[in-house]
């Protein structure tokens, strides 16, 4: 499950407009999300708040025989207004991440001037181009600050700025130090990753220094089909996606050299919602005279290649039903014939809450019943007031992992 700091970045994520899964990192992230869940090891507490939409803060205490926590503090220059942050609220789907359905690449929002607490200064006026449209300053780019702090010694402390510098383009600055042995005088171990993000829609660039190693890097990601920046208004809704993306890596300290390469194919939404009357007589196609959807369940199929190392990844993923979906994965090196196979799946479940006693009730609707029986105009029956479904229900989650040594790992959440 994701944490709260995690969850207010995904906000952010969603406020600013910023599409994570083009991304090539985020290739295989539907069968991660199915296959690769973590399980509890030890009892951890977790007090965290969105005190005002632009400042979150979590406290963490675990025990497993050496009691230890993290301090975490979270701002954002964009307000977060309509961000659950009660746990009674926050959907768990949100926090559990499962079948992850990937959306038809969209253009970037060219008005990206969010609203932010720095639009009162001075400097925040937009200036006016060269071509009479006024560009938004610095003061209303997005942007996020988190620190974390882990204790006790040896302490540790993670830091990350985000900042939109375009309507396509991201920087992201992480920091990791770690302080050393209590009676050593040598300076902190600090760590620097920087990430330079530029996304069209169409296509998606990664850039990426580290300076452990001075390491650098690079990812891509290409989707085939129209450019959303030039689509038509009238056009048809896409039904699948495909897309192919590498990354390659180099450090000149180590001589380390890296790369890998993948393939992936989605349906998108429209593929498997019935076409509604007004688009059946309008379409051309015949499924859409049909009124059928094209695909019954949603699905992805990925294809990953390491070249070096001689590592072959395929996964399936499918969601059966709203509330059930499946992933396999299946791994093979050409060099040491090595394999590996994992299958997994997560089932929903919905629990109806009990409904709370009629506000309008005083302990004599069983007369009044009575009365109906004899003149049922004398007394209608009382409506029961409506309440909403979401305040109704109760999602819990089981989530199953099974590899090829049948070591079996469920998770209910």
């Amino acid at each position: 499950m994701l944490d709260f700091m995690d969850y207010i970045q995904l906000a952010f994520a969603e406020a600013t407009n910023w599409n994570r899964d083009n991304s090539y990192s985020s290739l295989t992230a539907t069968a991660q999300s199915l296959l690769d869940f973590s399980t509890p090891e030890r009892l951890r507490v977790h007090l965290s708040s969105l005190a005002t939409p632009h400042f979150a803060s979590s406290y963490t205490l675990g025990t497993v025989g050496l009691i230890d926590g993290s301090v975490s503090y979270l701002y954002s220059s964009v307000p977060l207004k309509n961000t659950p942050s009660r746990s009674a609220v926050i959907p768990l789907r949100k926090l559990a991440r499962g079948y992850r359905q990937v959306q038809p690449p969209v253009a970037p929002v060219e008005d990206w001037g969010w609203q932010s607490i720095l639009d009162g200064l001075g400097s925040s006026e937009p200036k006016p181009s060269g071509n009479g449209h006024s560009q938004p300053s610095l003061g209303r780019k997005a942007t996020l600050l988190n620190a974390t702090l882990h204790l006790p010694p040896p302490t540790t402390l993670n830091a990350l700025f985000l900042r939109r510098i375009s309507p396509t383009m991201q920087l992201s600055l992480a920091v990791c130090s770690t302080r050393g042995p209590p009676l050593s005088n040598s300076a902190p171990q600090a760590s620097l990753l920087g990430q330079l993000s530029h996304d069209t829609g169409k296509y998606s660039n990664e850039y990426l220094f580290s300076t452990d190693n001075s390491l650098f890097g690079w990812r891509g990601l290409w989707n085939f089909g129209p450019d959303p920046r030039y689509s038509k208004e009238n056009s048809s809704p896409r039904l699948s996606l495909l897309s192919a993306g590498a990354e390659a890596y180099y450090s000149p300290v180590s001589s380390l050299i890296g790369m890998s390469t993948g393939l992936r194919f989605s349906t998108l939404p429209a593929a498997t919602e019935t076409p509604s009357s007004s688009s059946s007589t309008s379409s051309t196609t015949a499924t859409s005279n049909h009124g059928t959807p094209i695909s019954t369940f949603p699905y992805t199929l990925t294809l990953v290649l390491t070249p070096l190392t001689g590592s072959l990844s395929t996964t399936y993923s499918l969601r059966a039903s709203p509330n059930l979906a499946f992933s396999s994965r299946f791994g093979f090196n050409v060099y040491s014939w090595e394999s590996e196979m994992v299958a997994g799946c997560e089932l929903w479940r919905k629990r109806r809450k009990s409904s709370p006693p009629a506000v309008d009730d005083d302990g004599l609707e069983w007369a009044r019943r009575k009365m109906r029986m004899a003149d049922p105009t004398a007394f209608p029956p009382v409506e029961p007031p409506t309440t909403h479904n979401g305040d109704e229900e109760n999602e819990s989650v089981l989530k199953i992992r099974v590899d090829q040594s049948f070591w079996l790992v469920r998770v209910w959440g």
